[in-house]
């Protein structure tokens, strides 16, 4: 399918458009002031459409995608039902209209963007914190929209007062359908019905025992992220021995701490002294960059290839780091000619052969390495016996040309030969660990016949390890911690109507009904008296049959499952950042990011990421 935004006006162009049309429009239909008639509404799939940015609205653009997409929704708007819903005694009711006016021109297909400045200002008289062009919580906004559509298209226009009974140890069941029915008497509407569930709250008084049960009605649930002082790096072990294998470890080190203490906790993990452990990123097949103590493990990405080498410090010696290429006689050295791990040499700083190195490099390789014995009776060709080489008879049975040793400026990728001559080498490795690196060239044909497919098989096999250890928060975890058990803050006291004081009770929460449309907003940031700050943890969520069920505390619910059908991105940090959003189109069923006017396809692997902030799913039915 063709992209929305083949036909879109140069941006100049459109800019142009929008900014002489913001005095003047009040209807969405005329915000797109752009030559439109040349183009064919069939050449742009109904609901692709993007929403110009007008000043730090972000936020905005991405709640309206996310709703926009939510297919009960938009039938009701561009049907105009809710014309019949309308509250004209509310005066909010003009944000209902303005909402229906753009949702019919999202999904009219003749628009690849339109410019929301009449919405906005309509969102800005009723709610003055979204007034003004400051960037805002996209979440904080969902839940004023939601709650100002409730509000315009709701049926009942006078709510009678109805007085809520305590629980009184009757049984849940009949507890909940009061509650529920309570609240539908002075609520109903098209959000109600779709987008409202009900939540059971335990409060259990420590001293006399006294539970409270209590049903409340929620449209999203804000589910916490683990706020640790600590936090996961996972990384690559090299042990000095280099028959053995290389291994994916998972360690806990301080949030704002250093590469030091990096080096403390693998130290205790490994057994080994932090003064031989270096730490390194890997990136694509050669180092990109060397740590030193003292760097911030702020400035280190949860996707960053680390990899930890064990290298004994000797005095006299010197770290060499060694790259493996594949030459292409194609083509001069390049980094795609790389294969396997990197690796760290210690050599003689002074004293050190051609002979030295290249026995070195091979005993560094051993694992990986294996001796072909000629079959005269095949003709010369190799056997079955095939093994592999220990470095202690490494010197004795490798030959000494299998590979070619040069040296490497990665800055420039320029590289000299280094040549068997028995004279001492200048190793030009001393001052700065990086900036030049010792290469082993191999052929293709002598890569085939001396390394076996173990090398390969260890690249992948830390590859798929660094991938399970690194996404190890689950969306059951954040629903897991949601609904535990919890024991209330003194500023939180819960007030006993037995003890006639307030208490420091436990409080539970447990979801007793799900709506058809269930919207979960992780809470990524969090505040208290001393600081700021935003989670960026990874949280894996499914796209397709996520089953609540398990953590429904209803007998009698019905099977709940739900597929993705929205997410609310938010990148960068507290000061600021950016939103976006995913969407899954009712249409044709393919995913499209939404990032203000621009609209483009995406695969729905590239819809779970760590900027995931408001998540929206369907139950299926």
């Amino acid at each position: 399918m063709r992209n929305s935004l083949e036909n879109a006006l140069p941006l100049e162009e459109a800019t142009s458009s929008a900014e002489s049309s913001m005095s003047k429009v009040t209807r969405f239909h005329n915000s797109y002031t752009a030559n439109n008639n040349n183009m064919r509404s069939s050449s742009i799939t109904p609901g692709l459409c993007g929403l110009r940015n007008l000043g730090n609205t972000c936020f905005m653009n991405s709640v309206i995608q996310c709703l926009s997409n939510c297919p009960p929704l938009v039938r009701h708007f561009t049907e105009d039902r809710y014309l019949n819903d309308l509250n004209e005694e509310n005066r909010r009711s003009r944000i209902a209209s303005s909402f229906g006016d753009l949702i019919k021109t999202m999904w009219s297909g003749k628009c690849p963007y339109v410019v929301p400045n009449h919405f906005k200002e309509q969102v800005g008289i009723f709610a003055p914190q979204f007034s003004g062009y400051q960037q805002q919580d996209s979440q904080e906004l969902l839940t004023f929209l939601l709650d100002g559509l409730h509000e315009d298209l709701n049926k009942i226009k006078r709510k009678p007062y109805i007085e809520i009974k305590d629980s009184d140890g009757r049984p849940d069941e009949v507890v909940a359908s009061e509650a529920w029915e309570i609240y539908r008497k002075r609520n109903d509407s098209i959000i109600v019905d779709y987008f409202h569930g009900l939540l059971k709250s335990t409060v259990v008084c420590p001293d006399c025992g006294k539970v409270s049960v209590t049903f409340d009605p929620f449209c999203n649930l804000s589910l916490p992220l683990p706020i640790k002082r600590e936090r996961q790096i996972v990384i690559t072990f090299f042990p000095s021995d280099p028959t053995k294998k290389p291994e994916v470890l998972t360690t806990m080190v301080p949030k704002r701490g250093h590469v030091n203490d990096l080096l403390c906790a693998l130290s205790h993990q490994c057994g080994v002294s932090p003064d031989d452990l270096v730490v390194t990123e890997i990136m694509k097949h050669h180092f990109h960059k060397f740590y030193s103590n003292n760097d911030s493990l702020e400035n280190i990405d949860s996707q960053d290839s680390l990899a930890v080498y064990e290298v004994p410090r000797i005095e006299s010696h010197v770290p060499v780091p060694l790259i493996l290429w594949e030459v292409n006689a194609k083509q001069t050295f390049s980094s795609s000619q790389l294969f396997g791990f990197p690796m760290l040499l210690m050599m003689p700083r002074g004293s050190c052969t051609y002979q030295d190195l290249y026995k070195s490099v091979a005993e560094k390789v051993a694992r990986y390495l294996t001796l072909d014995d000629p079959d005269e009776s095949s003709g010369g060709a190799s056997n079955s016996n095939t093994r592999n080489l220990n470095p202690e008879n490494i010197s004795q049975r490798v030959p000494t040309s299998i590979f070619n040793l040069y040296v490497v400026n990665p800055s420039t990728a320029a590289v000299f030969k280094l040549h068997s001559d028995n004279k001492p080498l200048q190793l030009p490795f001393s001052d700065t660990l990086g900036r030049q690196y010792l290469a082993a060239q191999w052929t293709t044909e002598n890569r085939k016949r001396y390394l076996s497919s173990q090398l390969e098989s260890d690249v992948q096999g830390c590859d798929t390890g660094r991938q399970k250890l690194s996404n190890m928060l689950q969306l059951k975890d954040c629903l897991d911690l949601f609904t535990m058990c919890e024991k209330l803050g003194a500023d939180d006291a819960w007030y006993c109507k037995d003890c006639k004081r307030h208490q420091r009770a436990t409080k539970k929460f447990d979801l007793w009904m799900l709506p058809k449309i269930l919207i979960i907003h992780l809470k990524r940031f969090y505040y208290n008296r001393f600081r700021r700050d935003k989670i960026d943890t990874m949280v894996e969520f499914p796209l397709a049959n996520l089953d609540m069920s398990k953590f429904i505390n209803n007998k009698k619910h019905p099977p709940a499952t739900y597929n993705l059908i929205g997410v609310c991105n938010h990148y960068g940090g507290m000061g600021g950042g950016h939103y976006t959003a995913y969407a899954l189109n009712k249409i044709d069923r393919h995913w499209y990011s939404f990032d203000d006017h621009h609209v483009s396809a995406t695969s729905p692997e590239s819809v779970i990421t760590s900027a995931a902030y408001v998540l929206f799913y369907m139950r299926n039915e």
